[in-house]
């Protein structure tokens, strides 16, 4: 089986036609055709039922093909970090990012890294999704809100972070200053969606009824910029993390922190326990340092309320 069957498999499958699948790899539509039933051959199965007229994946073209993607990219990325170690341009990292966390991380750590030659690849996804992409090889290091991870994953808690309310301006539970969780109860209330991240749903969820709020849960968001509209238009209080809201000042709403002890959350950087790339380690060593300066979190709200103090990261 070759890397290049695979390639032509998957421009087939993704054009549904021979002749444009060819095109698009700039080779004959009989290399294709010839190399695709060298595939099948090797198979002893059909990848696509051909007509006349149209051109459609079997059940084993489907069973078979998002696994030829993997291989496909994973050669590619070979290639690629293969490359820039020929070309004296350092190490390859890709790193998985919750999207309201990702921009002060790589802030923080890029200043150091450079001198590391080490080359860091951003990639936004979900909590969850990291962790599997992690499993699956296709991510280096995965950095999200997270609980601690299995057996098999190594992590570093980062930060353990207050959770604040994002109310209007006008909204009557503005005060001067910090406000009892209990004053969200029978509110609506807009958190972050399960489906996004279930550890970290729960986790303000819990801790909010644990310090006495009844909490009504009226809309759910992926990210702090779909939290805004709702507030702006007094629909809801919002949840958030103090680090996103200091990233999202806006003129009409108003950041308050929870009296204390605040609920927190966890942000944490995890790769595999078995990797190999020596990457990984250094960048692990500079957000480290970072955090032991402080360097992770805002001093104060945009509003200038200055935030509680978190616990401790290990």
């Amino acid at each position: 089986m070759e890397l290049r069957q695979l390639a032509y498999a998957l421009a087939v499958a993704e054009e549904l036609h021979f002749g444009r699948a060819a095109a698009r790899m700039r080779v004959s539509q009989q290399s294709v055709s010839e190399q695709v039933r060298r595939l099948e051959r090797e198979l002893g199965a059909a990848l696509f039922v051909r007509t006349s007229r149209r051109v459609a994946l079997t059940a084993v073209g489907e069973a078979f093909l998002p696994e030829a993607r993997r291989a496909v990219r994973a050669a590619q990325r070979a290639r690629d970090v293969g490359r820039r170690a020929a070309q004296g341009l350092g190490r390859e990292l890709r790193v998985g990012y919750a999207e309201d966390l990702g921009p002060r991380l790589f802030q923080l750590t890029g200043p150091a890294l450079a001198g590391e030659r080490v080359h860091v690849t951003p990639v936004p996804m979900r909590t969850p999704e990291q962790l599997a992409e992690l499993r699956e090889q296709r991510l280096d290091l995965a950095f999200g809100w997270a609980p601690p991870p299995a057996p098999d994953l190594e992590d570093l808690l980062v930060t353990r972070e207050p959770l604040v309310a994002a109310m209007a301006a006008d909204h009557p539970l503005v005060g001067a200053g910090p406000f009892d969780p209990r004053a969200l109860s029978g509110r609506p209330l807009v958190v972050v969606q399960r489906a996004v991240n279930p550890w970290l749903h729960d986790a303000i969820l819990r801790q909010l009824h644990d310090r006495g709020a009844t909490v009504t849960v009226t809309a759910e968001h992926s990210t702090i910029d779909q939290v805004l509209p709702l507030v702006l238009s007094s629909a809801a209080v919002g949840v958030t993390t103090a680090s996103a809201a200091a990233s999202r000042s806006h003129p009409g709403v108003v950041y308050r922190p929870f009296t204390a002890p605040s609920p927190t959350v966890d942000h944490r950087l995890v790769w595999r326990r078995d990797t190999g790339n020596r990457a990984v380690t250094t960048f692990v060593d500079v957000a480290r340092r970072l955090r032991d300066s402080g360097a992770f979190l805002p001093a104060e709200l945009p509003t200038g309320l200055p935030l509680p103090a978190a616990p401790g990261a290990r």
